[in-house]
């Protein structure tokens, strides 16, 4: 990973724009430009590792350009690739979680080709909430609907697999 600052600040604006946690400010420059301002260019090298699972982690990851690959392991320690994303789908981000907790990560994310990624850390967010409480609020309000529309779609999905297997094993009998 290396660190690269020669990025126009109007590159990082087109790009938050296009993230949807970030986009009801998508009209007002003045406050898209006060979280470009918390924002950090790195540059990841194909095949290195994001964000690794079961790591502690305190940054969001916002793809500028590339591919990422999210991998997940098994219960026998083996990876799987859950998706592949690239800048060319729009505001693609991930991480997000590191914004509101100091927990483990929960998948791996790796450059499936050299990455400029946007970084916000969480010491430089929670400071910025503090100085724009709405501003970090309404953030912080969006990161929380993803979260709780991901866990409403895992619920669906367990009932889905259990329902799945009582009809297996009820087949079987």
């Amino acid at each position: 990973m290396t660190t690269n600052d020669n990025i126009s600040n109007e590159s990082i604006v087109k790009k938050l724009k296009q993230v949807d946690i970030f986009s009801m400010y998508a009209d007002d420059e003045d406050v898209i430009n006060k979280i470009s301002n918390i924002c950090k260019n790195k540059i990841f090298k194909k095949g290195k590792k994001i964000i690794e699972e079961g790591q502690h982690g305190d940054e969001l990851y916002i793809i500028l350009s590339g591919e990422i690959d999210i991998l997940k392991k098994t219960l026998q320690d083996e990876k799987y690739t859950v998706t592949s994303l690239s800048d060319q789908m729009g505001g693609i981000y991930v991480g997000e979680l590191a914004l509101i907790d100091n927990d483990m990560r929960s998948a791996s994310v790796v450059a499936k080709s050299d990455c400029q990624c946007l970084v916000i850390n969480r010491k430089d967010f929670v400071q910025f909430g503090n100085e724009n409480p709405a501003i970090g609020l309404s953030v912080t309000r969006a990161i929380a609907s993803q979260i709780s529309s991901r866990l409403r779609k895992s619920n669906s999905d367990v009932i889905t697999l259990f329902s799945a297997l009582v009809d297996e094993i009820s087949g079987e009998q």
